[in-house]
């Protein structure tokens, strides 16, 4: 059945979404910023607050990890990055403040000093894992954890001649199509309107790779271990599909059918290419076989999709 689009916007993002997924494509991701953790000590800092396995990353290597309060629940989720002596932190630009003052509580004891760096570099998202050539040397490539794409860190006073550069050869699409992807990848950073509300299981971090369970003590470390072994995740990310092109709006509840409590929110939503909206929402496992509906009990319904990966641990 050919997809019928209600806007000009519409239609553009499900061209973008179709270019992404079929060629070399590049975005710019002005929602990511980053917080530069610096001094000999930074991976000692970082090791006792994140649930990664900080102090085991080689030279320019990218992980994916979470930062939690004492009781396991998450108030930032980003990208680190090994830069010399010192880490980036590739966050929501919306998850930095909260990040940048609990993580400076910290910083004295290891004698490390925090920056926020989001007005000296910019992000851009490539669709392949592949190196790119001729990139100035102050241009960084980084490859992402589901290993089929990549993050490239730019000085932002180099940017527009960068990505001048770039559109001789890619495709420039913007945000919301990259965000395709990693719904697709089942991967999510959250935003600070998501902060203290999950645990990591809940973002299936265990099953990607962000989460250490033999690394030893970190903050959160107690809950977010016993909710592993003991059975205590009841709730999960999911991909879901809405077949019409109704924007879903991050925060956006999800219901069962004839029941008015919530089941699940959504934490990413983005138009694919057939001008569908698909997302990402943590739901409740008693809810995977009921009938879905998103803002109310009798709003659109959403097709529960696969995910990309199985749900169990990876040990790291």
């Amino acid at each position: 059945m050919t997809q019928v689009f209600n806007s000009t916007a519409e239609t553009n993002q499900a061209m973008q979404a179709q270019q992404i997924l079929s060629q070399p494509c590049i975005s710019r991701l002005p929602s990511l910023s980053i917080l530069r953790v610096k001094g000999s000590n930074s991976a000692k800092l970082l090791h006792g607050q994140v649930t990664q396995n900080i102090e085991k990353m080689q030279q320019g290597e990218l992980k994916q990890a979470a930062a939690c309060s004492p009781k396991g629940r998450i108030y930032a989720t980003f990208y680190v990055v090994h830069q010399g002596e010192d880490f980036d932190l590739i966050l929501p630009t919306s998850t930095l403040d909260t990040t940048l003052q609990t993580l400076n509580k910290f910083a004295p004891l290891y004698r490390c000093q925090l920056e926020d760096a989001q007005t000296q570099y910019s992000l851009l998202g490539y669709n392949r894992a592949e190196a790119l050539t001729d990139l100035p040397d102050t241009v960084k490539q980084v490859v992402l954890p589901d290993q089929s794409r990549s993050l490239l860190i730019c000085p932002s006073e180099q940017l527009s001649a960068l990505l001048a550069q770039l559109s001789g050869q890619l495709s420039i699409v913007d945000e919301p199509a990259w965000q395709l992807l990693n719904i697709r990848a089942g991967q999510v950073l959250i935003e600070q309107s998501q902060s203290d509300q999950f645990i990591p299981q809940m973002l299936n971090y265990q099953a990607v790779g962000a989460i250490s369970f033999k690394k030893g003590c970190y903050t959160g470390q107690e809950t977010i271990a016993r909710a592993q072994y003991r059975g205590g995740v009841r709730k999960r990310l999911q991909p879901l599909l809405q077949d019409s092109a109704e924007a879903i709006t991050v925060g956006t509840l999800i219901y069962v059918a004839g029941h008015d409590e919530a089941v699940g929110e959504v934490l990413l939503a983005a138009s694919n290419e057939q001008g569908q909206q698909e997302c990402l929402a943590v739901l409740k496992d008693s809810a995977l076989e009921q009938s879905l509906h998103v803002g109310t009990q009798q709003g659109v319904q959403l097709k529960l999709l696969p995910l990309p990966y199985g749900l169990e641990k990876i040990d790291i």
